[in-house]
């Protein structure tokens, strides 16, 4: 190369090598500078702006302070969120102090990683607008990924490797106005790092019910992958009631989208109880586990198995959370084998209703406090000190109003169904019952009304139907109307009945062992201001026809029946002397009426016209 040449190039070497020189130079004192103004630099207001621009809410410090290193520090205290325009307080969330170390490389890729956070005092209000969207849906400009100083889902949820809060209170407001309340104690949570499972714990209280959770979800990686569900297992442990949940949510800050194993087990009800923001006692054990699913305001508990004292249960339970100032809806379909309401009622502390029938309300206000489907099935049933057999219950409540679809129990042999409607205001009620008994045995349903079941013999057919009104129960009865038809066809009567009935001298001789066939028995009773007449009652037989006319006082439980013999269907020996059963219904009397007149007989029948059309038949 010549010396000309090479001369040149040296120098061209020497100016770029000067220039890159001086261009480093000036950016190093470029950063030097920036890093010295922010470190001083007030950035209080350009976060408040930033952050309330990103939630659409107001944002404010009250101190914010970052140091600047790798990780890096930020330190802030009385952090305010305001709440929606709509909510019931004007801050949404509040946080006392806040000591955070930053790692510097994620936040390039837009993700906030904690190597390390403390946070203390912080207050958190939940509610939800009419249309049901959580004040937790904040109307900023970001949208799903991305830097979120507040995750709007779980998109932005942050890596937290060591966390640490207390004093914490979270409140929720549920759409049908109840408020709960998590109280916050103590929480920790830790994972190596964002792709390996996390574990948490919790200690405090849920509606001043202290309790514990412990959990082990996926990685932050997971979590921030909104295409797949988060798995889950959690434990929340109460002084007496263990909960249990293994599966997965498809949006974990909602507690929405979840599918998974959920197990009870409550030694007694009372955390439950008080959770529920109720007041009172029932030392009554529960234990019941089934497949959780949660779909917004639905949740539901399928293929569940549980146990009460001394009955086992299975089915599904379902919950829709009310709209605003509207109640909860529960559907029950239950399945029980042994179900003793009487040792539930005595677990709350209710021995025994009150005796007053005319303070007892027709149509009691609280039933306008929840809707409810329920359908139910036991195998036996006790209840008012009587165990009933194969019982199926199928209702509906809403709006306080009942449809009792059918319930019905296996009575005498045969079988008894009920269906009707409780409808009003509160303060007025109207109830209108049906009632039938199918191929019952008369023997059988004497011996469960505590008869000794062997003087008459048959199937028997009988129905019913029922319809009153009041404020309460008894003056709905002094006001009810009715009827009820009672049958007996090809049956059989003990012959000492007979005897009795009518008087005849040859029973004071003899005993007789045998049965006289029936070929009808017939008994239909009218219901009016709650009067009962009973007319007419006839029984045919080979040795005798008996008839009989009365009345029944439902308000007062009283019965006051008459019966003889005609003259011409009994013997020679037969006196015909009518026989007067009388007294309340639980201590009923017999005695004969000697020379009594047959004006009580002559009373007009409730002839087929009068019934009500399902019994005219």
């Amino acid at each position: 190369m010549p010396t000309a040449r090479r001369a040149l190039f040296r120098k061209v070497l020497r100016s770029v090598s000067l220039g890159l020189a001086a261009l480093v130079i000036l950016l190093l004192l470029a950063a030097g500078a920036g890093a010295l103004y922010l470190s001083r630099a007030d950035l209080k207001p350009l976060v408040e702006r930033e952050a309330s621009e990103a939630l659409g809410r107001r944002v404010s410090f009250g101190s914010f302070q970052v140091r600047w290193g790798d990780p890096l520090r930020v330190d802030f205290a009385d952090l305010v969120i305001a709440n929606a325009t709509w909510g019931s307080k004007p801050e949404m969330v509040r946080i006392g102090t806040f000591s955070a170390q930053l790692e510097v490389g994620p936040l390039l890729r837009g993700v906030l990683h904690y190597r390390r956070l403390r946070m203390a005092d912080v207050t958190v209000v939940l509610e939800r607008d009419p249309a049901g969207i959580g004040n937790w849906k904040f109307d900023g400009g970001g949208g799903a990924g991305g830097l979120g100083l507040v995750p709007k889902n779980r998109t932005q949820f942050p890596t937290l490797i060591d966390f640490a809060g207390e004093r914490g209170l979270v409140t929720y407001r549920t759409r049908s106005g109840n408020l709960l309340g998590i109280r916050l104690d103590r929480v920790a949570i830790a994972a190596p790092d964002e792709r390996s499972a996390v574990e948490l714990m919790a200690e405090g209280a849920y509606n001043d019910v202290p309790a514990r959770l412990d959990a082990t979800t996926e990685s932050y990686a997971v979590l921030r992958d909104d295409d797949v569900p988060f798995g889950t297992r959690f434990t929340l442990a109460g002084p007496d009631t263990d909960i249990a949940f293994s599966g997965t949510m498809q949006e974990p800050l909602d507690f929405e989208g979840v599918r998974g194993e959920l197990s009870l087990e409550a030694r007694t009800l009372d955390d439950l109880i008080a959770a529920m923001g109720g007041k009172g006692e029932a030392k009554l054990p529960l234990s019941i586990a089934g497949i959780l699913a949660r779909d917004g305001d639905h949740w539901s508990l399928d293929a569940a198995k549980g146990r009460l004292p001394q009955s086992d249960f299975s089915g599904a339970l379902a919950l829709t959370e009310g709209k605003p100032n509207q109640p909860d809806d529960v559907a029950l379909d239950l399945g029980f084998s042994d179900l003793d309401v009487d040792a539930i009622a005595a677990a709350f502390g209710d021995t025994k209703g009150t005796g007053d029938l005319d303070a007892l309300p027709l149509h009691p206000a609280g039933l306008r406090e929840l809707n409810a489907t329920v359908d139910l099935s036991a195998d036996t049933f006790a209840i008012a000190s009587r165990t009933l057999r194969n019982v199926t219950l199928d209702g509906r409540l809403d709006g306080g109003d009942v449809t009792l679809k059918e319930l019905g129990f296996a009575f005498g042999g045969g079988r008894l169904t009920v269906d009707g409607t409780l409808e009003g205001d509160g303060k007025h009620g109207q109830l209108a019952l049906r009632a039938r008994l199918a191929k019952a045995e008369i023997a059988a349903l004497a011996r469960e009304l505590g008869a000794s079941g062997d003087d008459i013999r048959g199937r028997l057919e009988a129905a019913a139907s029922l319809a009153m009104s009041g404020p309460t129960v008894g003056a709905a009865l002094k006001r009810s109307d009715g009827a009820a038809v009672l049958l007996m066809r090809d049956g059989a009567v003990a012959q000492s009945v007979i005897e009795r009935l009518s008087g005849d001298l040859r029973g004071l001789f003899r005993e007789r062992r045998g049965h006289v066939p029936v070929s009808c028995l017939l008994g239909i009773v009218t219901l009016k201001d709650g009067i009962g007449v009973i007319s007419p009652l006839r029984l045919e037989s080979r040795d005798a026809i008996a008839i009989g006319a009365g009345k029944l006082d439902l308000a007062r439980d009283r019965l006051d029946l008459t019966v003889k013999t005609l003259r011409d269907s009994t013997s020679f020996f037969a006196l015909d002397i009518p026989v007067r059963i009388s007294g309340p219904l639980d201590n009923l009397g017999a005695a004969p009426l000697p020379g009594s007149g047959e004006d009580w007989l002559r009373q007009p029948a409730a002839v087929s016209e009068t019934l009500p059309p399902d019994l005219q038949k």
